[in-house]
């Protein structure tokens, strides 16, 4: 009975997460016609900051608490898991979408510099403090900056795009922010469950589910997103929630309290610096399409970072 329960609450979440990105995305969507803004500028900010929700609590309550191994850890591995399995599926089951010249410019380099920043103060002297944050959060500023400036740019005006009143539209964001993170939530809470009832191993859970966990809300809003061939707001979404997990979740964390790993991360920080590096050279030609075969090279370098975990880590 146990057993049945846990898979009728592992059905239920995907319901859950099914409708609350599509009511995020819908939501989104009709928010950046009626501000007449890009649906990149609402997937960079707006959307990938609400996604990363459970990114920031988790890291942040880490902090507090001192384990800075989770708190670093966990950022690391959302990351790897936002661009090599979140959009690694966002291609192969959505259409061939054409990437703009100026996510390529500059979005993605953003991001890369970001996580390299990050990178080289952790392999200064193993940890972060509030200085690092400082230096985290001023970049976060730039970034927000940044993004209000080009708000504006690539907005068009697209007829089949569902319209509703602020309020509405407003209302519509916000139910489905908070069912993707409550879907992600009871998913990740059942499937552990059911892991632990079939005695997998708990390293398995740990770099599998748990990892997987904090990147659900990314995974159903940028999957959904793709499938109604929104790319700005399906690739904007994993860049802003990359950029807001390093310079903002370890900025704020860093800043509350010194925050250093339990054991090595280089290789976790070579494979998150590798897959970024990877993404902005599957685009690096004139095409620019999000074609499957993109898709299939993202999950393959995710099924060896979690091949790493199990087995050689």
């Amino acid at each position: 009975m146990y057993i049945l329960i846990q898979f009728v609450l592992l059905a239920i979440s995907f319901v859950i997460l099914e409708r609350g990105a599509d009511w995020l995305v819908e939501g989104s969507s009709s928010l950046a016609k009626r501000f007449k803004v890009s649906d990149l500028f609402i997937g960079l900010t707006i959307v990938a900051f609400g996604t990363s929700a459970p990114e920031f609590a988790v890291s942040v309550l880490a902090a507090i608490n001192h384990s800075g191994g989770i708190a670093i850890g966990n950022v690391i591995g959302s990351n790897i898991t936002n661009i090599a399995l979140v959009l690694g599926v966002s291609f192969l089951v959505g259409g061939s979408l054409i990437v703009k010249k100026q996510t390529l410019r500059y979005e993605m380099p953003l991001m890369l510099i970001a996580q390299l920043s990050a990178t080289m103060m952790l392999l200064k002297d193993g940890y972060l403090d509030y200085h690092d944050g400082i230096v985290l959060l001023c970049l976060m500023v730039i970034f927000l900056v940044y993004a209000f400036s080009t708000s504006k740019e690539g907005f068009v005006e697209e007829v089949n795009t569902k319209s509703h009143g602020l309020i509405a539209s407003s209302l519509l964001a916000l139910v489905g922010l908070i069912g993707v993170t409550a879907g992600g939530e009871l998913g990740v809470y059942s499937a552990v469950n059911l892991a632990r009832s079939f005695k997998v191993s708990e390293t398995l859970i740990a770099t599998t589910i748990v990892a997987f966990g904090t990147s659900v809300p990314e995974l159903a809003t940028s999957v959904k997103a793709s499938i109604k061939s929104k790319s700005d707001l399906a690739l904007g979404n994993i860049i802003g929630s990359n950029l807001f997990n390093i310079l903002g979740v370890l900025g704020v964390a860093s800043f509350i309290s010194p925050i250093k790993p339990d054991r090595s991360v280089n290789v976790d920080l070579i494979f998150m610096n590798a897959i970024g590096v990877l993404l902005f050279l599957l685009f690096l030609n004139k095409k620019r399409k999000t074609v499957k075969w993109k898709g299939l090279i993202l999950l393959l370098s995710y099924t060896l970072y979690i091949a790493y975990g199990i087995f050689l880590r």
